[in-house]
Protein backbone atom coordinates (compact mmCIF):
# COMPACT_ATOMS: atom_id res chain seq x y z
CA UNK A 1 0.00 0.00 0.00
CA UNK A 2 1.58 3.03 -0.90
CA UNK A 3 0.00 4.90 1.92
CA UNK A 4 2.26 3.18 3.86
CA UNK A 5 5.90 3.62 2.51
CA UNK A 6 8.79 5.34 3.86
CA UNK A 7 10.29 8.00 3.81
CA UNK A 8 14.05 9.07 3.96
CA UNK A 9 14.16 8.67 7.94
CA UNK A 10 12.60 5.13 7.64
CA UNK A 11 9.18 6.31 8.90
CA UNK A 12 5.99 5.64 7.46
CA UNK A 13 4.74 8.75 5.93
CA UNK A 14 1.00 7.25 6.81
CA UNK A 15 2.46 7.81 10.34
CA UNK A 16 3.79 11.52 9.77
CA UNK A 17 0.16 12.64 8.26
CA UNK A 18 -1.35 10.65 11.26
CA UNK A 19 0.85 12.26 13.58
CA UNK A 20 0.34 16.06 11.92
CA UNK A 21 -3.55 16.02 12.25
CA UNK A 22 -3.38 14.69 15.72
CA UNK A 23 -1.31 17.51 16.38
CA UNK A 24 -2.91 20.19 14.92
CA UNK A 25 -6.59 19.09 15.79
CA UNK A 26 -5.80 18.80 19.37
CA UNK A 27 -4.29 22.65 18.71
CA UNK A 28 -7.76 23.22 17.40
CA UNK A 29 -9.62 22.28 19.88
CA UNK A 30 -7.69 23.59 23.12
CA UNK A 31 -7.89 27.27 21.33
CA UNK A 32 -11.58 26.60 20.15
CA UNK A 33 -12.06 25.47 24.15
CA UNK A 34 -10.60 28.71 25.29
CA UNK A 35 -11.42 31.47 22.78
CA UNK A 36 -12.87 33.59 24.87
CA UNK A 37 -9.20 34.31 26.73
CA UNK A 38 -7.42 34.31 22.90
CA UNK A 39 -9.49 36.82 20.99
CA UNK A 40 -6.75 39.43 19.89
CA UNK A 41 -4.57 36.18 19.45
CA UNK A 42 -7.09 34.47 16.88
CA UNK A 43 -8.24 37.67 15.15
CA UNK A 44 -4.29 38.52 14.11
CA UNK A 45 -2.76 37.80 11.09
CA UNK A 46 -0.66 34.65 13.18
CA UNK A 47 -4.11 33.19 14.39
CA UNK A 48 -5.75 32.97 10.85
CA UNK A 49 -3.16 31.92 9.07
CA UNK A 50 -3.06 29.14 11.85
CA UNK A 51 -6.62 28.29 11.39
CA UNK A 52 -5.80 28.05 7.20
CA UNK A 53 -3.24 25.57 8.07
CA UNK A 54 -5.62 23.49 10.53
CA UNK A 55 -8.19 23.11 8.01
CA UNK A 56 -5.24 21.97 5.43
CA UNK A 57 -3.77 19.46 7.78
CA UNK A 58 -7.69 18.36 8.21
CA UNK A 59 -8.76 17.68 4.93
CA UNK A 60 -5.43 16.05 3.89
CA UNK A 61 -5.75 13.88 7.05
CA UNK A 62 -9.51 12.83 6.22
CA UNK A 63 -8.42 11.83 2.60
CA UNK A 64 -5.29 10.11 3.73
CA UNK A 65 -7.33 8.15 6.87
CA UNK A 66 -10.41 7.09 4.59
CA UNK A 67 -8.00 5.54 2.19
CA UNK A 68 -6.41 3.64 4.53
CA UNK A 69 -9.76 2.51 5.63
CA UNK A 70 -11.35 1.63 2.34
CA UNK A 71 -8.21 -0.32 1.21
CA UNK A 72 -7.93 -2.43 4.81
CA UNK A 73 -11.72 -3.58 5.26
CA UNK A 74 -12.31 -3.87 1.61
CA UNK A 75 -13.10 -7.32 2.35
CA UNK A 76 -15.10 -7.28 5.45
CA UNK A 77 -17.44 -4.83 3.59
CA UNK A 78 -18.32 -6.89 1.15
CA UNK A 79 -19.70 -9.29 3.45
CA UNK A 80 -22.05 -6.94 5.71
CA UNK A 81 -24.28 -4.08 3.64
CA UNK A 82 -24.27 -1.92 6.68
CA UNK A 83 -21.01 -1.80 6.81
CA UNK A 84 -20.92 -0.94 3.27
CA UNK A 85 -23.76 1.60 4.30
CA UNK A 86 -21.94 3.17 6.82
CA UNK A 87 -18.71 3.79 4.54
CA UNK A 88 -20.94 5.34 1.96
CA UNK A 89 -22.52 7.73 4.58
CA UNK A 90 -19.37 8.33 6.15
CA UNK A 91 -18.02 9.14 2.81
CA UNK A 92 -20.21 11.45 1.96
CA UNK A 93 -20.12 13.15 5.23
CA UNK A 94 -16.84 13.93 5.17
CA UNK A 95 -16.47 15.60 1.36
CA UNK A 96 -19.75 17.68 2.83
CA UNK A 97 -18.05 19.16 5.58
CA UNK A 98 -15.06 19.70 3.57
CA UNK A 99 -17.10 21.80 1.26
CA UNK A 100 -18.49 23.71 3.82
CA UNK A 101 -14.67 24.20 5.39
CA UNK A 102 -13.93 25.94 1.85
CA UNK A 103 -16.51 28.28 1.71
CA UNK A 104 -15.75 29.13 5.71
CA UNK A 105 -12.67 29.98 4.20
CA UNK A 106 -13.21 31.49 1.43
CA UNK A 107 -14.99 34.03 3.08
CA UNK A 108 -12.93 34.49 5.74
CA UNK A 109 -9.74 35.54 3.12
CA UNK A 110 -11.89 37.41 0.83
CA UNK A 111 -14.75 38.84 3.57
CA UNK A 112 -13.21 38.57 6.85
CA UNK A 113 -16.36 37.52 7.79
CA UNK A 114 -18.40 34.29 7.95
CA UNK A 115 -21.99 33.41 7.89
CA UNK A 116 -22.74 31.43 11.21
CA UNK A 117 -25.38 29.45 8.96
CA UNK A 118 -22.33 27.51 7.57
CA UNK A 119 -21.88 26.33 11.44
CA UNK A 120 -25.54 25.53 12.08
CA UNK A 121 -25.51 23.45 9.07
CA UNK A 122 -21.87 21.47 10.19
CA UNK A 123 -23.76 20.69 13.59
CA UNK A 124 -26.87 19.33 12.18
CA UNK A 125 -24.57 17.13 10.44
CA UNK A 126 -21.78 16.00 11.89
CA UNK A 127 -22.83 15.11 15.52
CA UNK A 128 -26.16 13.52 13.75
CA UNK A 129 -24.31 11.41 11.60
CA UNK A 130 -22.08 10.49 14.14
CA UNK A 131 -25.06 9.57 16.30
CA UNK A 132 -26.43 7.37 13.12
CA UNK A 133 -23.59 5.32 12.96
CA UNK A 134 -23.69 4.10 16.42
CA UNK A 135 -27.32 3.19 16.03
CA UNK A 136 -26.61 1.16 13.08
CA UNK A 137 -23.58 -0.10 14.78
CA UNK A 138 -25.38 -0.95 17.93
CA UNK A 139 -28.15 -2.81 15.80
CA UNK A 140 -25.13 -4.73 13.91
CA UNK A 141 -23.40 -6.21 17.35
CA UNK A 142 -26.88 -6.73 18.96
CA UNK A 143 -27.60 -9.10 15.65
CA UNK A 144 -24.16 -10.61 15.76
CA UNK A 145 -24.79 -12.05 19.63
CA UNK A 146 -27.85 -13.26 18.76
CA UNK A 147 -26.68 -15.68 16.88
CA UNK A 148 -23.34 -16.10 18.47
CA UNK A 149 -24.45 -16.04 22.54
CA UNK A 150 -20.46 -16.49 23.40
CA UNK A 151 -19.61 -12.96 22.61
CA UNK A 152 -20.88 -11.40 25.83
CA UNK A 153 -18.64 -8.51 24.86
CA UNK A 154 -19.85 -7.04 21.78
CA UNK A 155 -23.39 -6.39 24.12
CA UNK A 156 -20.48 -3.74 26.00
CA UNK A 157 -19.74 -1.91 22.94
CA UNK A 158 -23.54 -1.75 22.01
CA UNK A 159 -24.42 -0.58 25.07
CA UNK A 160 -21.41 2.35 24.78
CA UNK A 161 -22.67 2.96 21.39
CA UNK A 162 -25.79 3.57 22.43
CA UNK A 163 -24.78 5.48 25.45
CA UNK A 164 -22.94 7.87 22.54
CA UNK A 165 -26.01 8.10 20.45
CA UNK A 166 -27.15 10.44 23.67
CA UNK A 167 -24.00 12.47 23.50
CA UNK A 168 -24.26 13.11 19.91
CA UNK A 169 -27.81 13.96 19.78
CA UNK A 170 -27.31 16.44 22.81
CA UNK A 171 -24.47 18.26 21.11
CA UNK A 172 -26.35 18.48 18.03
CA UNK A 173 -29.64 20.42 19.66
CA UNK A 174 -26.98 22.46 22.12
CA UNK A 175 -25.28 24.00 19.20
CA UNK A 176 -28.07 24.37 16.74
CA UNK A 177 -29.69 26.37 19.94
CA UNK A 178 -26.89 28.25 20.65
CA UNK A 179 -26.16 29.26 17.04
CA UNK A 180 -29.30 30.44 16.28
CA UNK A 181 -28.72 33.31 18.79
CA UNK A 182 -25.79 34.61 17.32
CA UNK A 183 -25.43 36.92 14.54
CA UNK A 184 -25.80 36.25 11.32
CA UNK A 185 -22.60 37.35 10.05
CA UNK A 186 -19.33 36.68 12.74
CA UNK A 187 -16.77 39.19 12.25
CA UNK A 188 -13.30 39.87 13.98
CA UNK A 189 -15.01 42.25 16.20
CA UNK A 190 -18.37 39.19 17.24
CA UNK A 191 -18.33 38.80 20.92
CA UNK A 192 -16.85 35.70 22.12
CA UNK A 193 -20.10 33.85 24.75
CA UNK A 194 -20.28 30.38 25.51
CA UNK A 195 -23.60 29.18 26.55
CA UNK A 196 -22.76 26.81 29.04
CA UNK A 197 -21.40 29.26 30.84
CA UNK A 198 -25.09 31.17 31.56
CA UNK A 199 -26.65 27.98 32.55
CA UNK A 200 -28.01 28.38 36.22
CA UNK A 201 -27.12 25.66 38.74
CA UNK A 202 -29.98 23.08 38.98
CA UNK A 203 -31.68 24.53 35.66
CA UNK A 204 -33.00 21.51 33.00
CA UNK A 205 -29.60 23.41 30.34
CA UNK A 206 -27.72 22.55 33.84
CA UNK A 207 -28.79 19.24 34.39
CA UNK A 208 -28.87 18.19 30.81
CA UNK A 209 -25.28 19.35 30.44
CA UNK A 210 -24.08 17.18 33.22
CA UNK A 211 -26.06 13.99 32.05
CA UNK A 212 -24.14 14.80 28.68
CA UNK A 213 -20.57 14.44 30.73
CA UNK A 214 -21.61 11.32 32.52
CA UNK A 215 -23.07 9.74 29.54
CA UNK A 216 -19.38 10.63 27.63
CA UNK A 217 -17.80 9.38 30.57
CA UNK A 218 -19.77 6.02 31.15
CA UNK A 219 -19.65 5.21 27.50
CA UNK A 220 -15.33 6.02 27.68
CA UNK A 221 -15.30 3.02 30.33
CA UNK A 222 -17.49 0.93 29.24
CA UNK A 223 -15.73 1.31 25.55
CA UNK A 224 -12.57 0.47 27.80
CA UNK A 225 -14.17 -2.81 29.57
CA UNK A 226 -14.93 -4.10 26.39
CA UNK A 227 -11.73 -3.30 25.05
CA UNK A 228 -9.67 -5.24 27.75
CA UNK A 229 -12.23 -8.26 27.41
CA UNK A 230 -11.55 -8.89 23.72
CA UNK A 231 -7.67 -7.61 24.02
CA UNK A 232 -7.14 -9.60 27.46
CA UNK A 233 -6.05 -13.01 24.75
CA UNK A 234 -3.27 -11.27 23.60
CA UNK A 235 -2.09 -9.61 26.95
CA UNK A 236 0.53 -12.11 26.90
CA UNK A 237 2.25 -10.78 23.72
CA UNK A 238 2.97 -7.54 25.14
CA UNK A 239 3.43 -8.33 28.93
CA UNK A 240 0.58 -8.98 31.64
CA UNK A 241 1.58 -5.89 33.77
CA UNK A 242 2.09 -3.62 31.01
CA UNK A 243 -1.74 -4.69 29.62
CA UNK A 244 -3.35 -3.54 32.54
CA UNK A 245 -1.24 -0.38 32.78
CA UNK A 246 -2.58 0.41 29.62
CA UNK A 247 -5.99 -0.68 31.21
CA UNK A 248 -5.99 1.53 33.89
CA UNK A 249 -3.90 4.63 33.10
CA UNK A 250 -6.85 5.51 30.51
CA UNK A 251 -10.11 5.46 32.91
CA UNK A 252 -8.38 6.90 36.02
CA UNK A 253 -7.25 10.14 33.86
CA UNK A 254 -10.47 10.35 32.05
CA UNK A 255 -12.53 10.71 34.92
CA UNK A 256 -10.78 13.95 36.56
CA UNK A 257 -13.23 15.82 33.66
CA UNK A 258 -16.21 15.34 36.23
CA UNK A 259 -14.25 17.37 38.85
CA UNK A 260 -16.05 20.44 38.33
CA UNK A 261 -19.36 18.62 38.01
CA UNK A 262 -18.89 16.99 41.40
CA UNK A 263 -18.11 19.92 43.31
CA UNK A 264 -14.42 19.23 44.20
CA UNK A 265 -12.73 21.64 42.48
CA UNK A 266 -13.38 25.23 41.52
CA UNK A 267 -10.55 27.74 39.68
CA UNK A 268 -10.80 31.07 41.81
CA UNK A 269 -8.92 33.13 39.49
CA UNK A 270 -9.27 33.85 35.50
CA UNK A 271 -5.41 32.46 35.50
CA UNK A 272 -6.42 29.34 37.45
CA UNK A 273 -9.80 28.87 35.53
CA UNK A 274 -7.93 29.63 31.89
CA UNK A 275 -5.42 26.67 33.34
CA UNK A 276 -8.35 24.63 34.07
CA UNK A 277 -9.98 24.80 30.50
CA UNK A 278 -6.61 23.66 29.00
CA UNK A 279 -6.45 20.76 31.56
CA UNK A 280 -10.05 19.69 30.95
CA UNK A 281 -9.50 19.93 26.64
CA UNK A 282 -6.42 17.97 27.17
CA UNK A 283 -8.13 15.49 29.78
CA UNK A 284 -10.66 13.74 27.38
CA UNK A 285 -7.34 13.63 24.84
CA UNK A 286 -4.95 12.00 27.06
CA UNK A 287 -7.41 9.68 28.05
CA UNK A 288 -8.39 8.80 24.58
CA UNK A 289 -5.03 8.75 23.02
CA UNK A 290 -4.16 6.26 26.24
CA UNK A 291 -6.82 3.56 25.11
CA UNK A 292 -5.78 4.29 21.48
CA UNK A 293 -1.86 3.72 22.28
CA UNK A 294 -3.70 0.26 23.85
CA UNK A 295 -4.97 -1.34 20.67
CA UNK A 296 -1.37 0.47 18.87
CA UNK A 297 0.69 -2.12 21.47
CA UNK A 298 -1.40 -5.16 20.21
CA UNK A 299 -1.05 -4.54 17.20
CA UNK A 300 2.80 -4.58 16.95
CA UNK A 301 2.27 -7.72 18.11
CA UNK A 302 0.10 -8.67 15.01
CA UNK A 303 2.78 -7.41 12.22
CA UNK A 304 3.00 -10.75 10.86
CA UNK A 305 -0.34 -10.81 10.08
CA UNK A 306 -0.97 -7.44 8.54
CA UNK A 307 -4.41 -7.35 8.11
CA UNK A 308 -5.84 -8.07 11.71
CA UNK A 309 -2.85 -5.71 12.76
CA UNK A 310 -4.33 -3.11 10.66
CA UNK A 311 -8.21 -3.05 11.76
CA UNK A 312 -6.38 -2.88 15.37
CA UNK A 313 -4.88 0.55 14.35
CA UNK A 314 -7.81 1.46 12.85
CA UNK A 315 -9.64 0.80 16.52
CA UNK A 316 -6.33 3.17 17.86
CA UNK A 317 -6.59 6.05 15.28
CA UNK A 318 -10.31 6.22 15.89
CA UNK A 319 -10.48 6.34 19.74
CA UNK A 320 -7.66 9.02 19.39
CA UNK A 321 -9.16 11.49 16.83
CA UNK A 322 -12.72 10.74 18.51
CA UNK A 323 -11.14 11.73 21.98
CA UNK A 324 -10.19 15.49 20.50
CA UNK A 325 -13.43 15.40 18.31
CA UNK A 326 -15.51 14.94 21.34
CA UNK A 327 -13.33 17.93 22.26
CA UNK A 328 -14.48 20.51 19.86
CA UNK A 329 -17.41 22.76 19.71
CA UNK A 330 -18.83 25.54 17.01
CA UNK A 331 -21.74 26.90 18.88
CA UNK A 332 -19.42 29.27 20.42
CA UNK A 333 -19.04 30.79 16.49
CA UNK A 334 -15.64 32.64 17.32
CA UNK A 335 -14.16 33.88 14.39
CA UNK A 336 -11.76 32.26 13.21
CA UNK A 337 -14.60 29.00 13.84
CA UNK A 338 -11.22 27.51 16.22
CA UNK A 339 -13.01 23.48 16.81
CA UNK A 340 -14.36 23.57 13.57
CA UNK A 341 -12.47 20.49 12.09
CA UNK A 342 -11.88 18.90 15.31
CA UNK A 343 -15.73 19.20 14.97
CA UNK A 344 -16.11 17.62 11.83
CA UNK A 345 -13.94 15.10 12.46
CA UNK A 346 -16.93 12.94 14.82
CA UNK A 347 -18.50 10.94 11.92
CA UNK A 348 -14.88 9.78 10.33
CA UNK A 349 -13.21 8.89 14.29
CA UNK A 350 -17.22 7.02 15.13
CA UNK A 351 -16.79 4.90 11.52
CA UNK A 352 -13.35 4.04 12.51
CA UNK A 353 -13.99 2.63 15.63
CA UNK A 354 -17.11 0.68 14.60
CA UNK A 355 -15.61 -0.97 11.72
CA UNK A 356 -12.36 -1.31 13.13
CA UNK A 357 -13.73 -2.86 16.45
CA UNK A 358 -16.03 -5.19 14.13
CA UNK A 359 -13.15 -6.84 12.25
CA UNK A 360 -10.90 -7.47 15.27
CA UNK A 361 -13.84 -8.72 17.43
CA UNK A 362 -14.62 -10.66 14.08
CA UNK A 363 -11.12 -11.90 13.94
CA UNK A 364 -10.51 -12.96 17.69
CA UNK A 365 -14.15 -14.74 17.67
CA UNK A 366 -12.80 -16.85 14.94
CA UNK A 367 -9.80 -17.60 16.75
CA UNK A 368 -11.82 -19.05 19.75
CA UNK A 369 -13.76 -20.88 17.49
CA UNK A 370 -10.35 -22.40 15.71
CA UNK A 371 -8.47 -23.15 19.06
CA UNK A 372 -11.95 -24.77 19.88
CA UNK A 373 -11.94 -26.60 16.68
CA UNK A 374 -7.76 -27.16 17.31
CA UNK A 375 -8.42 -28.99 20.82
CA UNK A 376 -11.89 -30.86 19.50
CA UNK A 377 -9.91 -32.52 16.45
CA UNK A 378 -6.63 -33.21 18.75
CA UNK A 379 -8.22 -34.80 21.85
CA UNK A 380 -10.63 -36.64 18.99
CA UNK A 381 -7.09 -38.01 17.76
CA UNK A 382 -5.14 -38.38 20.71
CA UNK A 383 -5.56 -42.36 21.03
CA UNK A 384 -2.20 -42.40 19.44
CA UNK A 385 -0.12 -41.07 23.26
CA UNK A 386 -1.64 -44.52 24.72
CA UNK A 387 1.08 -46.27 23.00
CA UNK A 388 3.90 -44.04 23.14
CA UNK A 389 6.55 -44.39 25.67
CA UNK A 390 7.79 -40.75 27.09
CA UNK A 391 11.39 -40.78 25.53
CA UNK A 392 9.50 -40.60 21.86
CA UNK A 393 6.42 -38.45 23.02
CA UNK A 394 8.15 -34.80 21.58
CA UNK A 395 9.34 -36.57 18.31
CA UNK A 396 5.80 -38.32 17.83
CA UNK A 397 3.75 -35.23 19.32
CA UNK A 398 5.54 -32.17 16.74
CA UNK A 399 5.15 -35.47 13.83
CA UNK A 400 0.68 -35.37 14.95
CA UNK A 401 0.97 -31.93 15.09
CA UNK A 402 2.17 -31.49 11.58
CA UNK A 403 -0.04 -33.69 10.48
CA UNK A 404 -2.81 -32.10 11.76
CA UNK A 405 -1.65 -28.80 10.94
CA UNK A 406 -2.66 -28.93 7.47
CA UNK A 407 -6.45 -29.50 8.24
CA UNK A 408 -6.78 -26.84 10.47
CA UNK A 409 -5.34 -24.49 7.61
CA UNK A 410 -8.01 -25.60 5.81
CA UNK A 411 -10.61 -24.59 8.74
CA UNK A 412 -8.76 -21.19 9.06
CA UNK A 413 -9.80 -20.46 5.37
CA UNK A 414 -12.94 -21.28 5.54
CA UNK A 415 -13.47 -19.24 8.53
CA UNK A 416 -11.92 -16.58 6.57
CA UNK A 417 -14.11 -16.55 3.58
CA UNK A 418 -17.16 -16.57 4.89
CA UNK A 419 -16.53 -13.73 7.07
CA UNK A 420 -14.19 -11.58 5.20
CA UNK A 421 -12.10 -11.37 8.00
CA UNK A 422 -8.68 -12.54 8.40
CA UNK A 423 -7.67 -14.76 11.64
CA UNK A 424 -4.87 -13.31 13.88
CA UNK A 425 -4.04 -16.95 14.49
CA UNK A 426 -0.53 -17.55 12.21
CA UNK A 427 0.63 -20.66 11.09
CA UNK A 428 3.70 -20.60 14.12
CA UNK A 429 0.14 -20.28 15.99
CA UNK A 430 -1.28 -23.38 14.56
CA UNK A 431 1.59 -25.63 15.67
CA UNK A 432 2.45 -24.63 18.92
CA UNK A 433 -1.42 -24.72 19.97
CA UNK A 434 -1.50 -28.06 18.71
CA UNK A 435 1.59 -28.85 20.62
CA UNK A 436 0.29 -27.47 23.74
CA UNK A 437 -3.15 -29.22 23.47
CA UNK A 438 -1.31 -33.03 22.66
CA UNK A 439 0.74 -32.07 25.79
CA UNK A 440 -1.97 -31.47 27.66
CA UNK A 441 -3.59 -34.71 26.69
CA UNK A 442 -0.38 -36.56 27.92
CA UNK A 443 -0.10 -34.70 31.25
CA UNK A 444 -4.07 -36.28 31.84
CA UNK A 445 -2.96 -39.88 30.44
CA UNK A 446 -0.30 -39.52 33.10
CA UNK A 447 -1.65 -38.32 35.80
CA UNK A 448 -4.48 -41.42 35.34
Amino acid sequence: MRLLTHDRSGIPIFFIIFAATVFFLSLDSVIGYVSDFLVEQNTSVFGISLFVCISAVFILGSAVLFRFITNTTAKIRSNLIHLRILHIVSLATVLILVAILTILLTEILLFSEYSVMLLVVTAAISPTVAAGVMVVSSYILISWYRFNRSSYVVLIFALAFSINVYAFVYTTIRDISGLMEKDQIITPQSEVVYSSDAYEPGSIEMLLFNAYKYAATTSFLLLLVGSAIMLRHYSSKIGRTKFWILVLLPSLYYVTILLDTLGIYAPQSETDLFNYYVYSSLNGIVGGALLGFLFWSISRTMRPNKSVSNYLLICSYGFVLLSIATVGQVSVAVYPPYGFATYAMLTLSSYMIIIGLYAAASSISQDVRLRQYIKDLTMKDSSFLAAIGHAQLEKQVRSKASDLEDVVKEQRMELEKKSGVQSSIQEQDIKQYLLEVLQEVDKHKTGG
